[in-house]
Protein backbone atom coordinates (compact mmCIF):
# COMPACT_ATOMS: atom_id res chain seq x y z
CA UNK A 1 0.00 0.00 0.00
CA UNK A 2 1.35 3.26 -0.91
CA UNK A 3 1.86 6.14 1.61
CA UNK A 4 -1.53 7.76 0.45
CA UNK A 5 -3.92 5.18 -0.51
CA UNK A 6 -6.47 5.63 2.26
CA UNK A 7 -6.95 9.32 1.32
CA UNK A 8 -9.50 11.13 -0.48
CA UNK A 9 -9.12 14.65 -1.25
CA UNK A 10 -12.12 16.94 -2.69
CA UNK A 11 -11.74 20.04 -3.06
CA UNK A 12 -13.75 23.16 -4.12
CA UNK A 13 -12.26 25.05 -7.44
CA UNK A 14 -12.92 28.67 -6.96
CA UNK A 15 -11.32 30.87 -4.25
CA UNK A 16 -9.59 27.46 -3.20
CA UNK A 17 -7.75 25.40 -5.07
CA UNK A 18 -7.86 28.26 -8.09
CA UNK A 19 -6.84 31.66 -8.09
CA UNK A 20 -9.00 34.33 -9.38
CA UNK A 21 -10.79 31.76 -11.93
CA UNK A 22 -8.01 31.20 -14.28
CA UNK A 23 -4.57 30.76 -11.43
CA UNK A 24 -3.94 27.50 -10.05
CA UNK A 25 0.13 27.66 -8.03
CA UNK A 26 2.54 25.55 -9.85
CA UNK A 27 3.13 24.18 -5.87
CA UNK A 28 -0.12 22.99 -5.28
CA UNK A 29 -0.12 21.30 -8.60
CA UNK A 30 3.44 19.71 -7.61
CA UNK A 31 1.98 18.73 -4.66
CA UNK A 32 -1.12 17.33 -5.96
CA UNK A 33 0.94 14.95 -8.66
CA UNK A 34 2.95 13.79 -5.44
CA UNK A 35 -0.09 12.87 -3.86
CA UNK A 36 -1.69 11.35 -6.53
CA UNK A 37 1.55 9.25 -7.38
CA UNK A 38 1.47 7.96 -3.66
CA UNK A 39 -1.95 6.77 -3.85
CA UNK A 40 -4.16 9.30 -2.82
CA UNK A 41 -7.10 10.17 -5.21
CA UNK A 42 -7.87 13.38 -5.64
CA UNK A 43 -11.49 15.37 -7.41
CA UNK A 44 -12.95 18.39 -7.41
CA UNK A 45 -16.00 19.57 -5.38
CA UNK A 46 -18.15 22.42 -6.84
CA UNK A 47 -21.06 24.53 -8.33
CA UNK A 48 -19.43 24.61 -11.81
CA UNK A 49 -20.73 21.40 -14.27
CA UNK A 50 -18.16 19.36 -16.53
CA UNK A 51 -18.48 21.79 -19.78
CA UNK A 52 -17.46 24.38 -17.20
CA UNK A 53 -14.54 23.10 -15.83
CA UNK A 54 -12.17 21.42 -18.96
CA UNK A 55 -11.66 25.46 -19.58
CA UNK A 56 -10.56 26.80 -16.83
CA UNK A 57 -8.61 23.49 -15.47
CA UNK A 58 -6.53 22.60 -18.64
CA UNK A 59 -3.89 20.12 -16.92
CA UNK A 60 -7.17 18.26 -15.18
CA UNK A 61 -6.30 14.81 -15.91
CA UNK A 62 -2.51 15.53 -14.32
CA UNK A 63 -4.16 15.36 -10.78
CA UNK A 64 -7.44 14.65 -10.99
CA UNK A 65 -8.20 10.65 -10.79
CA UNK A 66 -11.25 10.10 -8.87
CA UNK A 67 -14.72 10.88 -10.19
CA UNK A 68 -15.43 15.03 -9.21
CA UNK A 69 -18.42 16.28 -7.27
CA UNK A 70 -20.15 18.58 -9.59
CA UNK A 71 -23.41 21.22 -9.66
CA UNK A 72 -23.14 20.90 -5.71
CA UNK A 73 -23.61 17.63 -5.40
CA UNK A 74 -26.42 17.04 -8.00
CA UNK A 75 -23.87 14.34 -9.87
CA UNK A 76 -20.32 12.85 -10.28
CA UNK A 77 -18.30 12.74 -12.96
CA UNK A 78 -15.95 10.15 -13.91
CA UNK A 79 -12.99 12.90 -16.03
CA UNK A 80 -11.14 10.33 -17.94
CA UNK A 81 -14.15 8.04 -18.87
CA UNK A 82 -16.29 10.94 -18.94
CA UNK A 83 -19.62 9.73 -17.56
CA UNK A 84 -22.18 11.60 -15.44
CA UNK A 85 -22.81 8.82 -11.58
CA UNK A 86 -26.04 8.61 -9.72
CA UNK A 87 -27.74 11.82 -11.41
CA UNK A 88 -29.76 14.14 -9.55
CA UNK A 89 -32.56 16.34 -10.80
CA UNK A 90 -34.49 19.27 -10.57
CA UNK A 91 -38.28 19.04 -10.36
CA UNK A 92 -39.42 20.52 -13.28
CA UNK A 93 -42.80 21.84 -12.50
CA UNK A 94 -41.35 23.59 -9.16
CA UNK A 95 -38.51 25.09 -11.26
CA UNK A 96 -40.90 26.40 -13.87
CA UNK A 97 -43.09 27.79 -11.45
CA UNK A 98 -40.47 29.79 -9.62
CA UNK A 99 -38.73 30.65 -12.88
CA UNK A 100 -41.98 32.27 -14.48
CA UNK A 101 -42.84 34.17 -10.77
CA UNK A 102 -39.13 35.44 -11.05
CA UNK A 103 -39.15 36.63 -14.95
CA UNK A 104 -42.64 37.75 -14.65
CA UNK A 105 -41.84 40.23 -11.34
CA UNK A 106 -38.47 41.30 -12.23
CA UNK A 107 -38.36 42.27 -15.65
CA UNK A 108 -35.00 41.38 -16.41
CA UNK A 109 -33.27 42.39 -13.93
CA UNK A 110 -32.72 38.86 -12.54
CA UNK A 111 -30.69 36.47 -14.75
CA UNK A 112 -31.02 32.86 -14.79
CA UNK A 113 -29.37 29.20 -16.44
CA UNK A 114 -30.02 25.72 -15.70
CA UNK A 115 -26.96 22.82 -16.10
CA UNK A 116 -27.32 20.04 -18.11
CA UNK A 117 -25.61 17.38 -20.10
CA UNK A 118 -25.16 20.04 -22.92
CA UNK A 119 -23.33 23.13 -21.08
CA UNK A 120 -25.60 25.94 -19.46
CA UNK A 121 -29.55 26.24 -20.92
CA UNK A 122 -30.70 30.33 -20.87
CA UNK A 123 -33.71 31.24 -21.72
CA UNK A 124 -33.64 33.31 -25.30
CA UNK A 125 -33.60 37.19 -24.35
CA UNK A 126 -32.11 37.17 -20.97
CA UNK A 127 -29.82 39.21 -21.84
CA UNK A 128 -28.41 39.84 -18.05
CA UNK A 129 -27.54 36.26 -17.61
CA UNK A 130 -25.55 36.38 -20.91
CA UNK A 131 -23.51 39.32 -19.51
CA UNK A 132 -22.42 37.31 -16.53
CA UNK A 133 -21.27 34.54 -18.34
CA UNK A 134 -19.12 36.15 -21.12
CA UNK A 135 -18.01 37.81 -18.43
CA UNK A 136 -16.17 34.79 -17.24
CA UNK A 137 -15.79 34.00 -20.51
CA UNK A 138 -18.10 31.16 -20.29
CA UNK A 139 -20.98 32.55 -23.00
CA UNK A 140 -19.89 29.43 -25.73
CA UNK A 141 -21.64 26.60 -23.33
CA UNK A 142 -24.78 29.09 -23.07
CA UNK A 143 -27.49 27.34 -25.23
CA UNK A 144 -30.69 29.65 -25.43
CA UNK A 145 -33.88 27.95 -25.61
CA UNK A 146 -37.80 29.06 -25.08
CA UNK A 147 -38.81 29.50 -21.76
CA UNK A 148 -40.64 26.47 -21.84
CA UNK A 149 -37.27 23.74 -22.25
CA UNK A 150 -36.70 24.49 -18.69
CA UNK A 151 -39.33 22.25 -17.79
CA UNK A 152 -38.36 19.51 -20.79
CA UNK A 153 -35.14 19.09 -19.83
CA UNK A 154 -33.35 16.78 -16.87
CA UNK A 155 -31.25 20.06 -15.21
CA UNK A 156 -29.31 19.33 -12.19
CA UNK A 157 -28.81 22.77 -11.01
CA UNK A 158 -30.20 26.24 -11.92
CA UNK A 159 -28.84 29.73 -11.04
CA UNK A 160 -30.09 33.05 -10.46
CA UNK A 161 -28.13 36.04 -10.31
CA UNK A 162 -28.43 39.86 -10.11
CA UNK A 163 -27.05 42.91 -7.68
CA UNK A 164 -26.11 41.34 -3.85
CA UNK A 165 -29.36 43.55 -2.03
CA UNK A 166 -31.69 42.42 -5.49
CA UNK A 167 -30.97 38.93 -4.88
CA UNK A 168 -31.26 38.97 -1.14
CA UNK A 169 -34.94 40.22 -2.32
CA UNK A 170 -35.19 37.57 -4.09
CA UNK A 171 -33.62 34.94 -1.76
CA UNK A 172 -36.83 35.54 0.75
CA UNK A 173 -39.43 35.22 -2.06
CA UNK A 174 -38.65 31.80 -3.29
CA UNK A 175 -38.56 31.01 0.36
CA UNK A 176 -41.90 29.20 -0.41
CA UNK A 177 -39.95 26.61 -2.87
CA UNK A 178 -38.13 24.97 0.16
CA UNK A 179 -39.76 22.15 0.08
CA UNK A 180 -39.31 21.17 -3.41
CA UNK A 181 -35.72 22.33 -3.79
CA UNK A 182 -32.34 23.01 -2.15
CA UNK A 183 -30.79 26.75 -2.10
CA UNK A 184 -27.38 27.68 -1.46
CA UNK A 185 -24.62 30.54 -2.24
CA UNK A 186 -21.49 30.39 -4.29
CA UNK A 187 -21.30 33.71 -4.56
CA UNK A 188 -22.88 37.05 -3.51
CA UNK A 189 -24.00 37.75 -6.70
CA UNK A 190 -25.60 34.23 -7.29
CA UNK A 191 -28.72 31.90 -5.29
CA UNK A 192 -28.23 28.27 -6.61
CA UNK A 193 -31.60 26.15 -6.41
CA UNK A 194 -30.96 22.11 -6.20
CA UNK A 195 -32.97 19.52 -6.02
CA UNK A 196 -34.39 18.81 -2.55
CA UNK A 197 -31.56 17.40 -0.34
CA UNK A 198 -28.80 17.96 -2.40
CA UNK A 199 -25.43 19.31 -1.09
CA UNK A 200 -22.09 18.87 -1.86
CA UNK A 201 -21.55 15.78 0.67
CA UNK A 202 -24.63 14.24 -0.59
CA UNK A 203 -22.36 12.12 -3.23
CA UNK A 204 -20.22 11.33 -0.09
CA UNK A 205 -21.53 7.33 0.40
CA UNK A 206 -21.53 6.89 -2.69
CA UNK A 207 -18.12 8.34 -3.76
CA UNK A 208 -16.23 6.45 -0.65
CA UNK A 209 -17.93 3.27 -1.93
CA UNK A 210 -16.07 3.12 -4.49
CA UNK A 211 -12.65 3.28 -2.86
CA UNK A 212 -13.76 1.11 0.01
CA UNK A 213 -14.82 3.58 2.67
CA UNK A 214 -11.29 5.69 2.41
CA UNK A 215 -11.22 9.02 4.45
CA UNK A 216 -12.06 11.80 2.81
CA UNK A 217 -10.44 15.09 3.45
CA UNK A 218 -12.63 18.41 1.66
CA UNK A 219 -11.35 21.64 1.40
CA UNK A 220 -13.55 24.71 0.73
CA UNK A 221 -14.10 28.41 1.56
CA UNK A 222 -17.74 29.58 0.55
CA UNK A 223 -21.23 28.78 1.76
CA UNK A 224 -22.09 25.60 -0.79
CA UNK A 225 -18.96 24.25 0.76
CA UNK A 226 -20.42 23.84 4.69
CA UNK A 227 -22.28 20.98 4.40
CA UNK A 228 -19.45 19.12 2.60
CA UNK A 229 -16.86 20.64 5.66
CA UNK A 230 -19.22 19.08 7.85
CA UNK A 231 -19.51 15.86 6.36
CA UNK A 232 -15.73 15.30 5.98
CA UNK A 233 -13.46 13.10 8.10
CA UNK A 234 -10.89 16.19 8.03
CA UNK A 235 -12.39 19.57 6.86
CA UNK A 236 -10.23 22.98 5.65
CA UNK A 237 -10.87 26.21 5.20
CA UNK A 238 -8.11 28.26 3.69
CA UNK A 239 -7.69 31.60 5.51
CA UNK A 240 -10.33 33.83 4.09
CA UNK A 241 -13.44 31.84 3.66
CA UNK A 242 -16.93 33.30 4.24
CA UNK A 243 -17.93 34.60 7.70
CA UNK A 244 -21.07 31.36 7.25
CA UNK A 245 -17.88 29.18 6.98
CA UNK A 246 -15.33 30.82 9.26
CA UNK A 247 -18.35 30.04 12.18
CA UNK A 248 -18.30 26.11 11.66
CA UNK A 249 -17.82 24.26 14.82
CA UNK A 250 -14.79 22.14 15.62
CA UNK A 251 -15.67 18.76 16.25
CA UNK A 252 -14.02 15.80 16.99
CA UNK A 253 -15.50 12.47 17.71
CA UNK A 254 -14.61 8.38 16.43
CA UNK A 255 -15.73 8.98 12.97
CA UNK A 256 -15.31 13.21 12.15
CA UNK A 257 -12.67 15.42 12.62
CA UNK A 258 -13.06 19.24 11.17
CA UNK A 259 -10.24 21.90 11.75
CA UNK A 260 -9.75 25.03 10.19
CA UNK A 261 -6.41 25.39 8.58
CA UNK A 262 -4.38 28.16 6.37
CA UNK A 263 -3.87 26.26 2.59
Amino acid sequence: MKKFSNILIASDIDGTILWDAHYINPRNEERLRYFCENGGHFALSTGRNHTDIFPIMRRLGDYVNMPCVLCNGSYLYDTQKKTVLNPQYLESESLVALLREIRTDYDGRVGFRASFDSGFLVCEGDREILVRLRHYGLDHLAIPRPFEDFGREKLYKAVLISEPTLLSEVRARVAKYEGAFTFTTSDPYILEIQPKGVTKSFQFPYLKSLYGGAELWCIGDYNNDIEMLRGADVAVCPQTPSERSRKLPITRSATARTAHSPI
